[in-house]
């Protein structure tokens, strides 16, 4: 989608060629600041860093950087387990080779969660049954990342009295080992924190040290205590960070809105859930009298306050995201800003940064600016005191309010249209919202809406993040993308058999809206979200990246974060480029000429300004070096976050249903996982295993999308959207797990072949080559 072979070389791509060249002997910092002709500055060694993370440098002995001149990669180094199994092995993050062995003795001293470079040899080891990726051998070549010296898990004792602490974290070894003594009769379940030996014990097992406990598995209200624990969830504020917000006004001051647009009397409102306790956007519509509707999209002006390299600005990239659990925040930012100076409430006057746009009569986006701006939103809304104004139904007290939804509705409605036609795509993935007390105790589960006051608002935020996208990469400015590669040949190739099996048609990959085509027609099919769920399965995961990329989803070849600088770190930093960009502050201040109403396609506007073409502004070259790294960062810690979340809603849930234990219940199949089948069930949206030892003693053949299995009555199948009756055996809280046993049609039949070898009878079908688009 993205021609980058169209685009001006970007600076750090040009720079990286000459440093790789210069790198082919150790150089330190200064060496290499001095050959690139910058300063040897802390961005400069983030960019090292980030190039290190990536497998295109190794450090070396003081502080030195040169060139990976063997075949390498980067990836989590694993201790191998059980008897017989000496040595570890490396998990490459690209995922382009299975495993790399690496033999006792060559690991330089990696330890069980290290991020490591490792370099291997071409054919050497063999593949896993069903996987084309190879398993060969080599060497650890240094030491990336070490794993934390700290970390927080569950106590454990086995049979002997041998205490041992289960961990979480993927930089995290399993399992850490504790000497009997030091437990001081801590009761099994409780949550302790821990310190990680570097070196291990006469097993070869890792080492820990008792630093102190957190809560009980058993304790509902110990719940988040614990996995703010678990998951490495921030605490307090820097310091710092803390009194530079603290030193901040409750209001701005009025001398702040020179050089400001004046939108004060412009109708804006928010909308958000009523339990929202940060309010960053706003919405204005206005028709003009040419009949074209103006959008802004208005988004509190984080960057103001939070300057690059100030001690909010280094706490904020630390954290990368707020945190969202039942009944709590863990937010991004101080409260000062988040719910004071950034927090658009109604009636008081907030900066912001306000993306104006024009669209004609059939929603196609003309023109656009970016402006920095004073407002006064006039409504504060949820979306259930909208959503009877877009259906027609109601009022919500404010006759110019009420004329600004429905024709925002209407806006919405072109947008979605048009997103769908260029092969944008919507999945149905239903979500539980845990509704607790003011105790933290669940108390109900609703499904996640997505109605039309939900979609007005989505509709809005998307096509102002594609507009600001567009605005940088014009000028030439840095950004950190949000980008959703397509899926793999493998992944499509899976999914198609899985329609095979299905008796439909697979969605046509190549065609814009081909994706999105096969899921209305599926939609009238009965568990018709498992689909959704086995569609979301092919799909890559989102991230970040320094600078245009593909956006699968969306259909986009380039779309940034801007709208959410509250609780996102990259939309911060979008903020932060566009303030120095506009030059309020004298930064620049020459190029706010070109900051007009300009063109939505770069084209000449009417006042004769010229097109721009994408160079570098002097000036921005210091960013590109910081945004890779930051990228992964914000990516790790946004991948940490969901897990959290979803870890939070889990837990809540299966409290809701450990008094239900022995209950039968319906649900559907949605995915199948390690040697399990995993079960959504109707009520409270709850999911748990059922393991393949309970559908069979015979052998297995699995599938990602089903599994065929052997009975008395002959070979069965299972797999994603058939609908199953289970029964609950039981929950482990610890894990956040709940076995199912199957019932009725499922019930494990006994067959003739027990102890017989698992086979695997799966035939796949000739890759076909295909256009990507």
């Amino acid at each position: 989608m993205n021609e980058k072979s169209d685009q001006p070389q970007r600076f750090a791509d040009a720079t990286l060629e000459k440093l790789l060249a210069f790198c082919v002997e150790p150089r330190s910092l200064e060496d290499i600041a001095a050959e690139l002709g910058v300063e040897a500055s802390n961005d400069l060694q983030d960019w090292l860093e980030s190039l290190a993370f990536a497998g295109k440098l190794q450090r070396q002995k003081g502080k030195r950087y040169q060139v990976v001149s063997v075949r390498a990669a980067v990836g989590m180094y694993r201790r191998s387990r059980g008897y017989g199994k000496p040595g570890g092995f490396v998990v490459p993050r690209d995922g382009r080779i299975l495993t790399i062995d690496i033999p006792t003795g060559l690991e330089e001293g990696a330890q069980d969660g290290d991020l490591v470079l490792a370099g291997y040899k071409e054919g050497r080891g063999g593949r896993r049954d069903g996987d084309k990726r190879e398993r060969l051998s080599g060497r650890v070549l240094s030491i990336v990342d070490s794993r934390p010296n700290e970390a927080a898990g569950i106590l454990e004792y086995s049979y002997s009295g041998q205490a041992r602490v289960r961990l979480e974290g993927y930089n995290l070894p399993r399992y850490a080992y504790l000497q009997p003594h030091e437990t001081h009769h801590t009761k099994a379940g409780t949550v302790v924190r821990v310190k990680l030996h570097r070196k291990p014990d006469s097993k070869g097992r890792t080492r820990a040290e008792l630093l102190g406990s957190i809560g009980s598995i058993d304790n509902p209200q110990h719940d988040l205590d614990n996995l703010i624990a678990l998951f490495g969830f921030p605490g307090d504020f820097d310091p710092d960070a803390l009194r530079e917000a603290q030193a901040l006004p409750a209001h701005p001051d009025p001398e702040e809105f020179e050089g400001r647009v004046d939108l004060r009397e412009l109708p804006i409102i928010t909308i958000d859930p009523k339990d929202a306790e940060d309010h960053d956007d706003a919405i204005s519509i206005e028709q003009l009298e040419d009949g074209r509707t103006r959008l802004g999209v208005h988004i509190a002006d984080v960057s103001h306050y939070i300057s690059p390299g100030s001690a909010l600005d280094e706490d904020a990239r630390f954290r990368a995201t707020s945190v969202y659990l039942p009944g709590k925040l863990i937010p991004m930012l101080p409260s000062e800003l988040s719910a004071g100076l950034c927090s658009l409430h109604d009636s008081v006057d907030r900066l912001a940064l306000s993306c104006l746009m024009v669209f004609d009569q059939a929603g196609v986006l003309q023109r656009r600016e970016i402006v920095q701006s004073v407002l006064r939103v006039r409504r504060y809304l949820t979306y259930e005191e909208v959503l009877p104004v877009l259906e027609g139904k109601g009022s919500c007290g404010d006759e110019t309010v009420d004329k600004l939804l429905v024709d925002g509705r209407k806006l919405a409605d072109l947008l979605l249209q048009l997103r769908l036609k260029r092969g944008a795509m919507m999945l149905e993935i239903p979500r539980p919202h845990v509704i607790v007390d003011k105790a933290g105790l669940a108390t109900s589960v609703e499904p996640e809406h997505h109605d039309i006051a939900h979609n007005l608002i989505e509709e809005f935020m998307l096509i102002c993040n594609e507009a600001v996208a567009n605005f940088l990469l014009e000028r030439g400015l840095p950004y950190i993308g949000r980008v959703h590669p397509a899926p793999d040949e493998d992944a499509v190739d899976d999914f198609e058999e899985f329609c095979d099996e299905l008796k439909i048609n697979p969605p046509d990959w190549d065609k814009p809206g081909g994706v999105q085509a096969f899921l209305d027609d599926v939609k009238t099919r009965p568990g018709f979200q498992a689909i959704h769920f086995a569609l979301l399965r092919s799909m890559a995961r989102a991230t970040y990246h320094a600078g245009p990329e593909e956006h699968f989803a969306l259909a986009l070849d380039k779309y940034v974060h801007f709208t959410s600088p509250i609780r996102r770190y990259p939309d911060t930093l979008t903020h932060q480029v566009l303030t120095e960009y506009l030059g309020v502050g004298g930064v620049l201040r020459w190029e706010r000429e070109a900051t007009g109403l300009a063109w939505a396609d770069g084209s000449n506007g009417p006042a004769g300004k010229p097109k721009r073409d994408g160079k570098r502004i002097p000036g921005f070259e210091r960013w590109e070096f910081s945004l890779p790294h930051i990228a992964a960062h914000c990516t790790e810690r946004s991948i940490r976050a969901d897990k959290g979340e979803l870890a939070a809603d889990q837990i809540k849930v299966l409290r809701l249903l450990l008094p239900r234990i022995g209950e039968a219940m319906q649900g559907t199949v949605i995915s199948i996982a390690g040697n399990s089948v995993i079960v959504q069930l109707d009520e409270l949206m709850a999911e748990g295993y059922v393991e393949f030892s309970e559908l069979t003693d015979g052998w297995v053949d699995v599938h990602k999308f089903w599994v065929h299995y052997e009975t008395g009555a002959g070979v069965r199948k299972v797999m994603l959207g058939d609908r199953m009756e289970v029964e609950i055996s039981n929950i482990d809280l610890g894990s956040r797990s709940m076995r199912l046993t199957p019932l009725g049609s499922f019930a494990q039949q006994p067959t003739w072949s027990r102890g017989r070898q698992k086979q695997d009878r799966r035939r796949k079908p000739e890759r076909r080559k295909r256009k990507r688009r």
